[in-house]
This record gives structure tokens, sequence and C-alpha cells, in this order.
């Protein structure tokens, strides 16, 4: 405790091969106003302004690609009508809607009573014990095995 000092304390290494730098070279380095730290000041803005260009860059392509896709989807005439018409779009936007509800009831999946029933059984079992859920084992299995029949 205390044997060694707590001045930081520099250190010189000395190169194997001579190294002479010009005194013009040597002053503007002592008299430059930059440092580590302004350099990597300068190199954070650097990435930060090249990063900005290229998010507004992407969002641009992004938005002309989406202006497309929806002009294409909502704008796609048949061959013979090439007019555009507020009637035309808004049936193609009702055809769309409707479509879109036919999709949504295709994906609702029904599930059978038994199924239903064997559900609520292992929830209702599961309340009951709560903490020993080993105990629901067999309405567990019954319901799995309802399931895998699905």
């Amino acid at each position: 405790m205390g044997s060694s000092t707590s001045k930081p304390e520099t250190k010189v290494f000395t190169p194997d091969t001579p190294i002479d730098f010009s005194a013009t070279f040597l002053s503007q380095l002592e008299t430059s106003p930059e440092s580590d730290f302004s350099r990597a000041q300068y190199t954070e803005k650097y990435i930060q302004d090249r990063v900005a260009v290229e998010l507004a860059r992407l969002e641009k392509e992004t938005i002309k690609n989406f202006k497309n896709t929806t002009e294409k989807a909502l704008l796609k005439a048949d061959k013979e009508d090439t007019k555009l018409s507020v009637a035309a779009a808004n049936e193609k936007i009702t055809n769309l809607t409707d479509l879109l509800k036919k999709n949504a009831v295709l994906a609702q999946v029904v599930i059978p009573p038994t199924v239903q029933e064997a559900r609520e059984s292992v929830v209702k079992c599961l309340k009951d014990n709560q903490g020993r859920s080993l105990n629901c084992w067999d309405e567990v299995e019954t319901f799995k095995q309802l399931v895998k029949e699905l």
C-alpha cells in the first residue's frame, strides 16, 4: 500500500531505426486544432450523414414501390376499358373488400364441440389444481388426441 506513485507515468519508446521528422511537420502536429476526440466526432457525424442519406433513399424507394403496387392493384383495368372513373374505382375497391372478407371467413377455424369441451375441461382442471398440473394428465391427453384427429 502506497509503494507505487499515483501520478501517471510517461512511457518513452525508442525505435531501433532512426526516425526524422521535419520541424515544420512536428510544429504542424503540435498546433493542429484536431484531437482524437474531434476526429472521432467528425467520423461519427460523417457516418450519421451517410446513414441519413441512405435511409432517405430507401424511404423514397419504398414509397415509390408502394405507390406503384397500389396503383396497379386499383387501376388494373380490363384491356378494352382503359378509362378510369370514380364508379369503376369504387367498384374495384368493393370487389377487393368482398374478397378480403371471404378470405377472412375461410381463414377462420371451426372447432368441433368435442374439442371445445376437452379444452374447457383442461382449463378447469388446471384452475382447480393450481401448482399440481400433473393431476390433469388425463384431460390433457384426451385434448391432445382430439386435436390430432382434426
